[in-house]
């Protein structure tokens, strides 16, 4: 029986009108192989709605790992985010025209990714940012690592010309992928 990994994938915002993170979740979705089986969605650009989607998916599938991915129209290159802060950018809103400053008052500054970042980074071939910005994507990062726990979550930026799936999957399976290698009769 497969292990599920949810991939969510931001929807459009903005001037960004076909995101390149819901596009590389669909792409994903339904990939099988090594025991795990990924489950790609879309999700909205909005501080609550976001997370509480990924919420409900959890307890409907009950995954392995999530896995979020986020556009990042100034990267040049695709990396994995080591950290959610409480802090966000109050200059710009999302797609409900909210402005969130303090995404949880009073909670922990910076929130460990509980996934294996170094691993994905390595196995993938991409990099590893300490900062994952100070929009929607930092915010379900930094409320997913608090809601989902201990529940491995993980966050990929990628630049607005999109990556290759096979980029993720490299990373997904050698992360959550059974290890036992396949023997022939």
């Amino acid at each position: 029986m497969s292990r599920c990994v949810l991939v969510v994938g931001f929807g459009p915002f903005g001037e960004v009108r076909e995101n390149p993170a819901s596009a590389l979740a669909r792409a994903v979705d339904g990939y099988e192989a090594r025991g795990i089986r990924l489950v790609g969605r879309e999700i909205p650009v909005e501080y609550a709605a976001g997370p509480a989607q990924t919420l409900a998916w959890v307890q409907e599938l009950r995954p392995v790992a999530v896995v979020g991915i986020g556009v990042a129209t100034g990267r040049p290159f695709a990396q994995w985010e080591r950290r959610g802060r409480r802090r966000g950018d109050s200059r710009i809103s999302d797609n409900t025209s909210l402005f969130l400053e303090d995404l949880e008052p009073g909670g922990p500054e910076t929130v460990e990714a509980t996934a294996p970042v170094e691993a994905l980074a390595h196995a993938s071939g991409l990099g590893i940012s300490e900062d994952a910005g100070g929009y929607v994507c930092n915010a379900w990062l930094y409320r997913s690592l608090r809601s989902l726990a201990p529940l491995p979550v993980a966050f990929l930026h990628i630049p607005a010309e999109g990556l290759s799936p096979s980029a993720l999957l490299d990373g997904l399976v050698a992360a959550w992928g059974d290890r036992q290698k396949a023997t022939s009769s």
